[in-house]
């Protein structure tokens, strides 16, 4: 092989470039005898992968038994079981809703009007949390001008 093609080759074979056709004529190039003196020096790396390439390892391999895990399948049913029993339990101590009946320590026109103002309040304090949003919205615009993504 020439000198010049060995050296493209190994070029390419350092910067991990080659097929695996190439690397065996680089490999039976530098296990040849005919080897150019200045390319000496890789004759040592190939010859030793050639020899590392017909190593086997005859013998069997032992993996560790890995454990059942038995402990997370009972903790499991024991979840499930206790959290039938609790929905079971819950279901059977409430007693029974009648839904015509107002039960409450106020008249029933006072409950009513308290509930409306309860209400009212709730939409103002909802307002005026949506109006102050508006200037965080502004906020948002203003300052995605400066910091573009």
């Amino acid at each position: 092989m020439e000198s010049n093609k060995v050296e493209q080759l190994l070029e390419a074979y350092f910067e991990g470039a080659t097929t695996l056709a190439q690397e065996k004529q680089l490999r039976t190039y530098f296990t040849s005898d005919d080897v150019a003196p200045h390319l000496e020096s890789y004759r040592d790396l190939f010859t030793a992968f050639a020899f590392a390439s017909k190593e086997t390892y005859d013998q069997p391999i032992h993996l560790p038994k890995q454990k059942k895990p038995m402990l997370r399948w009972i903790s499991g049913v024991a979840a499930a079981a206790l959290l039938v029993i609790g929905i079971i339990t819950q279901m059977n101590n409430q007693p029974p809703i009648e839904t015509n009946t107002y039960v409450g320590t106020l008249p029933q026109e006072e409950g009513i009007l308290k509930t409306k103002q309860a209400l009212g309040l709730m939409g103002k304090m909802f307002s005026e949390s949506t109006a102050q949003l508006g200037a965080v919205n502004e906020y948002n615009k203003t300052t995605s001008n400066f910091f573009k993504q």
